[in-house]
């Protein structure tokens, strides 16, 4: 990808995609390929917050989140060395956060069906999205509401349903390196 000119080459790969979607995952694996610093922006939010999500749900509720979540993005798209951002399911909801990732980083969609996601996510403790319903249903949701965001957002876009991790994580580093956003 070409830089605007007077701005900035976009350094960073970032992945988007709803929970479940193996973005943490996957990001570690092309990390590891890349030679790149991966970060998980849920991570970073609980150590810039001093507490973990559900704390934060708990205190705030999902706008105390997504302010934390904006902060922490633009603190690791400021880091000059080139990083893998798995970031949260809902990061590009505040128009900031969709601004600086276009500016700072090719964006991969990792997109996978919500019955794969429901199945991939069990256990739905400790993701305070799912706590007042069924996962299935609000994944199906969650799609829907998000679907045109991730797609406005995406240079590229991987369906990852029946992929194992590795699989996943090999074609987000060709997919990428042809978008221009992982160097070899």
């Amino acid at each position: 990808m070409e830089s605007t000119p007077g701005m900035a080459p976009r350094r960073h790969l970032a992945l988007v995609g709803l929970m479940g979607v193996g973005k943490t995952s996957v990001g570690a694996a092309v990390a590891a390929r890349s030679g790149r610093r991966h970060m998980d922006l849920d991570r970073a939010v609980t150590q810039l917050a001093g507490r973990s999500i559900g704390v934060i749900f708990h205190e705030g509720g999902e706008a105390a989140f997504r302010l934390y979540e904006q902060e922490a993005l633009a603190v690791q798209l400021e880091a000059e060395d080139p990083m893998v951002i798995s970031t949260g399911g809902g990061v590009l909801a505040a128009g900031t956060n969709r601004e600086v990732l276009a500016r700072s980083a090719t964006v991969v969609w990792l997109r996978a069906t919500p019955e794969t996601l429901a199945e991939r996510v069990g256990d739905p403790t400790g993701r305070p999205l799912l706590a007042d319903g069924e996962p299935l249903e609000v994944l199906r949701r969650l799609a829907d509401e998000r679907g045109p965001a991730y797609e406005a957002a995406a240079d590229v876009v991987l369906d990852t349903d029946g992929l194992t991790i590795d699989e996943v994580a090999d074609m987000v580093v060709d997919a990428a390196t042809t978008a221009g956003g992982v160097p070899r």
